[in-house]
């Protein structure tokens, strides 16, 4: 009879919980991540939760034990494979071992890279509760066996402590190291530890015949009892040190079943009922005024009221396990939702003086921040020509301006008097989609443009539209870039900036994407910071002279961005369809939120406002979306790494912290590692190492998979670091090391052996040797005599001759030299000039060759000729000369005709045209005129490219694809180009000897690329300076190799 009325009475309570938060659920729910049997999950009761030293959790669900990692639920394997009874006790023990307690009385154990072990018990009833008690023992609680202490880390020995006779223990909590309370099925009983048991002190009248679920302390004089249709009780020493229990919440929890609790160092408490949720309450210093902050509960978004057990992890978040309902997970307090009963797509959020108001597309409400309840609805849709609200402002006077679908704009003063500031003639100008209001003016977005109204008088000052350079007369929005000026949101690849003096300009860096740019939403920061959101192609973000552009590839939850904000703090919120993202710029980190996390409805176009507290509102069609700052989790936890396990040649073994392999000539190791962050899993990322194998870490990635490596032997450390990119610096490392033996070759035994085998062997071949070599000696002796006496009259007669050769080379030199035309001429020439040369031998085949042609007009050669060494000098030789008669003798002076004529007659002075014994030597050749008036350049190139830097822009231009001379081809074919040059344009020359030379890592070959990257580099210097450094990092290139061919190498600075 009595538990039949207290049934009815529980329900009856539930009933008016139900009413009383009735009201508070309309308005606000909270974030929860919900896991069940689509998340790998299956099962009805989760009983027990906990987590291990890894952070990885663990649920106890049915009679079946997962491990989740942040992703996956991973069901762990019994060693035994016939039935057994419900998880209903888990607890991590300071050794990192996990302890798990079944309803029929089996106990296993689990540790860091190995299974779950059974240990058994002398005896044993039920496992409600394991713990560590004060003596850092393991206390395993069992509902009629008593209660049995054990060593941290799983160790045989076990000993136990009787309970008194008829007690039915669920529960235990400590008083020191030698009292207990123990909540039991008919009271919670104050009892002793003696050597040998455990002995009743005393209970209390106050819960007599009380059904005890659970006991939990507080503080050193404070504990809490949760009961069975009782509800929840306080017990306090107080004077003298007499424990006295108290009825905590009698309105709130009354007849309620509490099977858990969670105390908190900040006065917290956490309670689980049965009935209506969790609830959060805090209270005073005296502890006599219970305050609820938070209730967790259908209303508020939870799947059930049927709360079987709560658990907070080392991240403060809060697990929630439900009956028949899976488990969720409130990670964050920061953000919750908030609706209306009715007129629920808020499509502004605004502020007047210390208010925050929020309009939809009927009327405006009044929203209280605290609270989180719409107030005071005006309906306006009507009042402003019935064709509905499509935008709002506020300014600083208390207006509330009200732009319609067709009806142009609208003022509310703020004593609420409304009338119709503005109306055109032009229907679509009545179309307003944003407002923007100023010192002096009202901008405002339409259909056909931007209008430019007077804020006083409501006249019209300008409109905007294609006609006046507008890329589009649809404008999603208008944003205050600066007084005078706006940013107008249309179809643009540019910022698109309208002025009241200057008009229409659209400038700045171009914005790309895979669809044409449609901007959609604009914000402005203090520090005039600019981001755009597109329909389509994602965030730009304009930050000085850099653009940045976030996209799903970077976390963004959609490419299609419907309104923009960047916080006081820095990061940009976006809002998408079912969700929205926000991004780090400081750490490049893009954090989204969807369906999972709580959002239900669209995010509104430009619906997002921020509070003087750093409040953000994002208004969606089901409310808004509130996120506070200050209820953030005051400490950063950074992810905690972990190797799940490690897979040697396909074989996957439990972690280790080292292992030992015999000798093989390879293995193949592959690591499964995981970073543990259970409050936001997918803003970890991951650094590995292997010591002896990388030199470095390596590059942070989001693979959480696995690292390969293939090892020979030798002695290795993996390492692996988790980390977010929002705290970069706070990373948790997990390691391993690897020991694989060498083969038994190189065994010091066997090494020793060898050599002792070898130094036999080679003291009697060395003795063997000495006596064969006596012999040959004795004989060598005398031949050599004869054969010095040879060689010494050859030698003086070689060294005369290569004397000769060498003076004759010599003689060539300055024979060439002279030819040369001084580098000394170019400085009178132009602004700046070099010449690098530096032939192969004593002698080159590339030679330089200028002169004037007339009193404005100079022309210069540059030219490698076939060979090098003295062949290639008899072919400069030939060069210059004919150069010198084609030009200052013919008068030919036109590069092109110039490579011709030199073609012709190269071709006749070698006799290239006989088919016996021909020639096949010529040269490529680039010649330059220059108008040293007017900075005309034209030059004509004969297989050499030419550089141009023209404002600083390189230029590369290949040449005739034909050289001067040494083929027989029918017809050749040279060009002119022409190039206009600006005072400071720097023309480079040069001859294939310097991108030819082998040099560098690997002795591999220059190539032009890097020749390019060079000038690139060294383009902003003086030419004195340009030659010294590509001197220098020609001889930094070759380093200890010969150099390949002669080097000819030419700047002009006009």
């Amino acid at each position: 009879m009595f538990r039949s009325a207290s049934i009815f009475t529980a329900a009856l309570c539930i009933v008016i919980l139900q009413v009383l938060f009735s009201v508070r659920a309309q308005s606000q729910t909270f974030s929860y991540r919900t896991y069940g049997e689509n998340s790998g999950l299956p099962g009805s009761y989760l009983n027990v939760i906990a987590q291990d030293k890894s952070g990885f959790l663990w649920v106890g669900v049915d009679s079946n034990l997962f491990r989740y990692d942040g992703f996956d639920f991973h069901r762990m394997a019994f060693p035994e494979k016939q039935s057994r009874g419900n998880i209903n006790a888990l607890f991590c023990d300071r050794e990192g071992t996990m302890w798990a307690g079944l309803t029929d009385g089996s106990l296993y154990t689990w540790s860091e890279g190995g299974s779950l072990q059974h240990m058994a018990l002398p005896a044993s009833d039920r496992i409600n509760r394991i713990t560590e008690g004060p003596d850092s023992k393991v206390w395993i609680i069992t509902q009629t066996e008593g209660i049995y202490l054990a060593d941290a880390g799983g160790g045989e020995k076990i000993t136990r402590l009787p309970v008194p006779e008829g007690f039915v223990v669920f529960d235990i909590s400590f008083d020191g190291a030698e009292t207990v309370l123990l909540a039991t099925q008919d009271n919670l009983h104050v009892c002793t530890i003696s050597g040998d048991g455990i002995s009743e002190k005393h209970s209390f009248p106050e819960l007599e015949y009380t059904w005890v679920h659970t006991v939990r302390q507080m503080d050193n004089d404070t504990w809490f009892a949760g009961t069975d249709y009782a509800g929840l009780f306080m017990i306090r020493r107080g004077a003298g040190g007499k424990l006295t229990p108290t009825s905590v919440g009698d309105t709130l929890f009354m007849n309620m079943r509490i099977p858990a609790l969670i105390t908190g160092d900040d006065r917290s408490l956490l309670v689980a009922t049965q009935e209506a949720g969790v609830f959060k309450v805090v209270f005073n210093p005296e502890f006599s005024e219970p305050e609820t902050v938070a209730v967790y509960d259908i209303t508020s978004g939870l799947a059930d009221n049927n709360i079987r057990t709560i658990f907070r992890d080392r991240e403060e978040n809060l697990w929630i396990g439900l009956y028949n309902s899976g488990l969720a997970a409130v990670t964050t307090n920061a953000f919750s939702f908030h609706k209306p009963e009715t007129n629920k797509e808020i499509n502004f959020i605004g502020n007047i003086d210390s208010r925050v108001v929020m309009g939809t597309r009927n009327g405006i409400y009044e929203y209280s921040p605290l609270s989180g309840n719409f107030s005071d609805y005006r309906p306006l849709a009507a009042k402003t020509g019935g064709s509905g609200i499509s935008s709002w402002a506020t300014d600083d006077r208390g207006n509330i301006w009200i732009g319609t679908v067709s009806n142009g704009l609208w003022v509310m003063k703020p004593d609420g008097t409304l009338k119709q500031f503005y109306r055109s003639v032009n229907p679509g100008q009545n179309r307003v989609n944003s407002v923007a209001v100023e010192t002096g003016n009202i901008w405002l977005a339409t259909l056909d443009g931007v209008v430019l109204l007077d804020r006083e008088t409501g006249a019209q000052k300008a409109a905007y539209t294609t006609w006046e350079m507008l890329p589009h007369n649809n404008v999603a929005q208008v944003v205050v870039n600066r007084a005078g000026e706006v940013l107008a949101a249309t179809k643009t690849d540019r910022l698109c900036y309208i002025h009241v003096t200057g008009g229409v300009r659209t400038e700045g860096l171009v914005m790309e994407g895979a669809m044409v740019t449609d901007i959609r939403s604009i914000s402005v920061a203090a520090d005039r910071t600019i981001c755009a959101g597109t329909y389509g192609n994602g965030l730009f973000l304009f930050a000085g002279d850099t653009l940045l552009n976030y996209t799903v590839a970077d976390g963004l939850l959609s490419n299609f961005i419907y309104s923009t904000l960047i916080a006081a703090d820095g990061r940009i919120w976006t809002g998408h369809e079912k969700g929205f993202s926000v991004i780090n710029p400081a750490t490049g980190s893009v954090r989204s939120f969807s369906t999972e996390f709580g959002v239900r409805g669209d995010c509104m176009a430009n619906a997002m406002g921020q509070t003087d507290d750093g409040s953000v509102y994002i208004g969606t069609t089901e409310g808004i979306v509130a996120y506070n700052p200050a209820m953030e989790a005051k400490i950063s936890v950074p992810p905690q790494a972990a190797i799940v396990s490690v897979l040697i040649n396909g074989v996957e073994h439990p972690y280790s912290e080292s292992y030992n392999l015999p000798y093989r000539s390879s293995y193949s190791v592959r690591v499964k590692y995981a970073g543990i962050s259970l409050r936001d899993p997918l803003n970890v990322v991951f650094r590995t190492r292997m010591e002896n194998v990388d030199e470095t870490w390596g590059d942070m990635t989001t693979d959480r998979s696995s690292a390969t490596y293939s090892l020979s032997s030798g002695h290795y450390r993996f390492n692996v670091e988790a980390l977010t990119r929002d705290d970069p610096e706070n990373a948790a490392t997990a390691s391993f090391s690897i020991v694989i033996q060498k083969p038994f070759t190189q065994k010091w035994w066997f090494i020793l052996s060898v050599l002792a085998l070898l130094s036999v062997i080679v003291y009697i071949i060395i003795r063997l040797r000495e006596r064969a070599h006596r012999k040959q000696r004795e004989y060598l002796e005398s031949e050599l005599q004869k054969r010095t006496a040879e060689v010494y009259l050859q030698k003086e007669e070689l060294a005369q001759k290569n004397l000769d050769i060498t003076e004759s080379i010599k003689y060539a030199k300055r024979i060439q030299s002279s030819v040369l035309p001084d580098t000394a001429r170019l400085g009178s020439v132009f602004r700046e000039a070099f010449v690098f040369f530096q032939p192969r031998d004593i002698v080159s085949g590339d030679f330089y060759w200028f002169d004037w042609i007339d009193k404005d007009r100079f022309i210069l050669v540059c030219s490698d000729s076939t060979g090098h060494g003295v062949p290639g000098a008899f072919m400069s030789m030939i060069g210059t000369a004919l150069l010198q008669d084609i030009i200052t003798v013919k008068k030919i002076t036109r590069p092109s005709q110039v490579l011709h004529e030199l073609d012709r007659q190269i071709f006749s002075t070698l006799n290239q045209n006989q088919e016996m014994e021909a020639s096949n030597d010529g040269m490529d050749i680039v010649v330059c005129e220059f108008n040293i008036k007017t900075r005309q350049l034209v030059f004509s190139s004969a297989m050499r490219p030419v550089i141009l830097v023209i404002d600083g822009e390189q230029h590369y231009v290949r040449g005739n694809r034909s050289s001067v001379g040494g083929e027989s081809v029918t017809e050749k074919f040279y060009d002119d180009q022409e190039y206009h040059l600006r005072e400071g344009d720097t023309v480079y020359l040069f001859t294939d000897g310097y991108c030819d030379q082998f040099g560098g890592q690997g002795a591999k070959k220059m190539k032009i690329s890097r020749l390019r990257t060079l000038i690139d580099d060294i383009n902003s210097l003086s030419l004195e300076q340009q030659n010294t450094q590509i001197k220098e990092f020609f001889a930094e290139w070759k380093g200890d190799n010969e150099q390949v061919d002669d080097v000819l190498f030419m700047g002009l600075r006009v």
